[in-house]
């Protein structure tokens, strides 16, 4: 798959799916529509667009039927997966991890937000198993791309963080570099690389940005580095209008 900062589309000839990892610049007119919790109407190249109240949570919104625009019931939580059509999925991230994720096979795309919180309580595995579970389909067809985040240069976390990390998972050593006692330097999307993998995904169908959204303040917003929210990035993923799935 393509992998860059601006919009684009992961490879295929079956399924030319529309992605895009956010910086301080999104697609034109897509910002000022989004209303989190709600499915709003966008710019025509972005007919219909959905967006959660993120709260760090393992919550997976599934869209298995046409939409229309409007509040949510559920408007909660930090993954949103589809097999529907001309349905941009945003998440938002200023330091946490964005996930963008697509079976060009059964025509299903996904988008996570995954900080600390969701990355150790596994919402990325979780949501590869819901496409497994609600759409049938396969790791050894899904691509996935972990985006731009804060690095493990930037991101030293403490108890809080390296307990529930060391309780869940026998290799934290693998993901964090002690730096003192009780703190330590976080690779977040190392992480989440290791939980595709164990997800079943081949390697070579998973993709990082090493942009480090801390030291970059010319191209990513951070809210550990400016110590409140000046703004986040927008990352999203849209299935084309007519979407053919793969008979092989």
């Amino acid at each position: 798959m393509s992998l860059v900062l601006s919009d684009c589309g992961f490879t295929s000839e079956v399924i030319p799916v529309r992605h895009f990892f956010g910086t301080r610049q999104v697609p034109e007119g897509l910002d000022a529509p989004i209303q989190f919790g709600e499915i709003t109407t966008g710019p025509p190249s972005f007919p219909f667009i959905a967006s959660l109240k993120q709260i760090h949570s393992t919550q997976v919104m599934v869209f298995d039927s046409p939409v229309n625009a409007g509040v949510m019931t559920e408007g909660e939580g930090d993954a949103l997966v589809t097999n529907q059509p001309q349905l941009l999925l945003v998440v938002r991230t200023a330091d946490c991890v964005p996930v963008l994720l697509v079976d060009h096979k059964t025509g299903v795309i996904g988008a996570i937000h995954a900080g600390w919180r969701g990355a150790v309580g596994g919402i990325v595995p979780k949501t590869i198993q819901t496409c497994v579970e609600q759409f049938d389909s396969d790791v050894a067809h899904m691509h996935v791309a972990i985006g731009p985040s804060i690095g493990p240069c930037c991101y030293e976390v403490d108890a809080e963080v390296i307990e529930p990390l060391q309780s869940r998972y026998p290799a934290w050593l693998g993901v964090l570099q002690e730096t003192t006692v009780g703190k330590g330097m976080l690779d977040l999307k190392k992480l989440i690389w290791h939980q595709i993998l164990a997800s079943g995904l081949p390697e070579q169908q998973v993709e990082r940005i090493e942009h480090c959204a801390h030291c970059r303040d010319d191209l990513f917003f951070s809210y550990r580095r400016d110590g409140k929210v000046n703004g986040t990035m927008l990352s999203g993923i849209m299935l084309p209008a007519e979407t053919v799935k793969s008979k092989e």
